[in-house]
This record gives C-alpha cells, structure tokens and sequence, in this order.
C-alpha cells in the first residue's frame, strides 16, 4: 500500500528495532496503522512518527512502559505531570544523573503534537569506491563514545601507509537490530587505492547503487529528522531498501568547527518499486 511503509522502514525512520515495534504493537502503545489480514505484515504510516519518536525518547530516560501509557493516554498535562514526577523521584535517587534526566523529561512532552519539520531528499547513483575501513562494536548508548577512537584508528592505519581519503569519511550500521548488546559499525574512508590489511584497518568498498539521501545540518542530537525524512520519503515513493544506512560526515567535528556548520549527508541504498509482486518477508518484517 503506496503511502504506508513496512515495519523495517519505519524501525530504521524512528530509530526503533523491529523487536520492539512489535512488543509496542502488543501492548497498545503503537499499533501498527494497518495489518495484512493475510499475512500478518504491519504496515506505518508517517502521522505516527511523532508518537514513536515520543516512546523511544521517554525509553531513552528510562520511564518505564506502563508509565509511558499514563503519559500518552493523560487527559490533562496534569496528570501527565505527576506520573513524570513519580519518575523523577526514582531517577533523584541516582544523584550523578539527577540533572540530565530531570532537565530532559519536561523538554520531551513540551509540544508533543509537534510535527517535525521534513528535509529535502534526492536520490544519486554512487558508482563503486574502494575504501579503507575498520569496525567498531559498542551498545548503541555508547556508539557515540566509540566511534571518536574507531576514527582515530583508521586516520593513524591510512597514515602508516601514506594514504590520504579521496572524500568525505563515513560509517556504515552493518545491523538493523538496535537492541543488540553490540552494534557493528563499519568506519570507512574513500581511498584511492586500497590499504594492505593491518591490526588496525581493512580494504573494502562502497557498492556502486542507488542512494536515497538528505543532508543533516547541526549537532547529532536531532538527527532523527534526516532519518524520519528519508522514512516519509521512502513510503511515498514505494522504494524498497538495499543495503545498510550509511552517514557521510560533509562537515565532521572537527576543533575550531562550530556544531552549528556540521553538515551530514544520511543515506539508505534504495532500488526502484519490484511491480505487484508481493515483498519477501526480509523487506516487510
């Protein structure tokens, strides 16, 4: 159905694992917007990216699920209110991280009929590029953490051999599940000549292929608009993913650079509709 987008599409829009969006479907906090009778395959629309993005972000401040319900459901800000402040309480009990939480909790529910705003996306052909490339294995709260030393890893492997990037470095999610214990991030640099292997990098490539993309500007903390724009767009075009997300750091951070000139381009490989044929499961659930 051209317009709603298949539960793996809408996990990598909102950021959600697919695992979760059915546990979420089960107990009623986000119900998919229409099922398969035959199949069972969920299908999203875009109208509820607003109220994933809501869940994942209270999940991320460790309100627990029926709370969120309590949110979601409140009749008054009241009420709402004092289920959070129930929650601050327990979180006051772990003074290190009294501030963070407390300070965010009120920011998540500020205007939670808040629409975000949608970033321009194109499609380009990439043509096949050798890259050199490490990995880094981290639990997503501790991806941003792990990535800063991943770099350096593969700057000091390039330098050791007298390479230079061709281009702008990048990172690859080589997995979709976001509640694994670990996640495997390729961290790769366009070359133009592959490096020998080391302890420290590998040789590999970027597949030549279609790319549905959209350029992130600022900070990493509201990147999830680039990620839901891609999403919307994805549903509305009737694409069907290809390959892993990948991030391509324009304007990485760097010292002397303000957050406010970071410029990241996020893509997903795409290929063009497969006609009335049914999707397989991989592309569905």
């Amino acid at each position: 159905m051209t317009g709603l987008m298949p539960i793996g599409v809408f996990a990598r829009a909102t950021r959600l694992s697919v695992r979760v969006l059915r546990n979420y479907d089960r107990l009623g906090l986000l119900v998919p917007a229409w099922v398969d009778p035959d199949t069972g395959y969920r299908r999203y629309s875009v109208d509820q990216f607003v109220r994933a993005g809501q869940i994942r972000r209270l999940r991320e401040l460790e309100v627990p699920l029926p709370e969120i319900a309590e949110i979601l459901s409140a009749a008054t800000p009241e009420q709402a209110r004092d289920v959070i402040e129930r929650h601050r309480e327990r979180v006051a009990a772990r003074a290190a991280r009294l501030d963070e939480i407390a300070g965010r909790l009120g920011a998540v529910l500020a205007e939670p009929g808040r629409v975000p705003g949608w970033l321009h996306v194109y499609e380009r052909w990439r043509d096949a590029q050798p890259t050199a490339r490490t990995l880094v294995r981290a639990p997503l709260s501790g991806l941003a953490e792990a990535l800063a030393p991943g770099f350096a890893r593969l700057f000091a492997g390039l330098a050791e051999q007298g390479i230079a990037p061709t281009g702008p470095t990048g990172t690859r999610y080589l997995g979709d599940d976001l509640d694994a214990a670990e996640l495997e991030v390729e961290v790769f640099a366009p070359v133009a000549r592959q490096p020998r292997p080391t302890a420290a990098i590998a040789p590999g490539e970027l597949p030549g292929c279609l790319l549905a993309a959209t350029v992130h500007e600022g900070g990493y903390d509201d990147i999830e608009a680039a990620y839901r724009s891609l999403g919307r767009w994805i549903a509305e075009q009737d694409r069907v993913l290809a390959g892993p997300a990948e991030e391509r750091y324009l304007v990485p951070p760097t010292p002397g650079v303000p957050t406010t000139a970071l410029r990241t381009e996020i893509a997903w490989p795409v290929r063009p509709p497969a006609g009335p044929s049914r999707p397989t499961d991989e592309e569905t659930e």
